[in-house]
């Protein structure tokens, strides 16, 4: 942490030369930031007033998009039309996945809905590919594709000390909750109650 104090008689910041430096690949900078971006993209400038639990429902977002970058997990997080809110962080968790599957219906049971995919053509694929590349895409894509990379990066750096623990995905969510510290354990702990992972 950097501690910067205003001399008026030198006119500057003492401290500067003084601070340490920050990993901003490190789980504990990756996690933070993910959680943060998840919740500015469905509350914007409210992201600070929301409740515990929707701060931990992104923390726990988080730490999936993470470890998915790691192996691929058996979760799926879903959300009522309902809350708007909630969708928005679906979707934008969506977006941070190495690969998945969006689905979305009208009945609480998809098991034994009727599945219709949803499959671009290869121009449709270059369109998109080129979205991405273009000088200033909207905010949204940018932003989901910048966090993307950026966990995708942090999840290569650490991968061996992630993979330590095991390679059940349960172990992965564990080994990323310690690493990033309090309170990601806790929200590590809610992600893989159950057993399933």
């Amino acid at each position: 942490m950097v501690t910067m104090r205003k001399l008026l008689e030198a006119g500057g910041f003492e401290g500067l030369n003084n601070h340490t430096h920050i990993n901003t690949d490190s789980i504990p900078y990756v996690l933070p930031m993910t959680a943060d971006y998840l919740l500015e993209c469905a509350y914007g400038p409210y992201m600070l007033t929301v409740s515990r639990r929707t701060e931990e429902t992104a923390r726990m977002m988080a730490l999936f998009a993470y470890a998915s970058h790691i192996r691929a997990l058996p979760l799926v997080f879903s959300a009522w039309t309902a809350s708007t809110a909630d969708c928005v962080m679906v979707q934008a968790v969506s977006l941070l996945l190495p690969s998945g599957v969006l689905t979305i219906g009208a009945v609480p049971n998809l098991s034994k809905a009727r599945r219709v995919p949803v499959l671009s053509n290869v121009v449709d694929q270059g369109i998109d590919t080129l979205l991405d590349t273009q000088l200033m895409p909207s905010r949204a894509r940018m932003d989901a594709g910048y966090v993307r990379r950026r966990i995708a990066r942090s999840a290569d750096m650490n991968r061996s000390r992630i993979l330590e623990a095991g390679e059940r995905g349960g172990a992965i969510i564990r080994t990323l909750g310690a690493l990033a510290g309090v309170p990601w354990p806790q929200a590590a702990a809610r992600l893989t109650e159950g057993g399933v992972l």
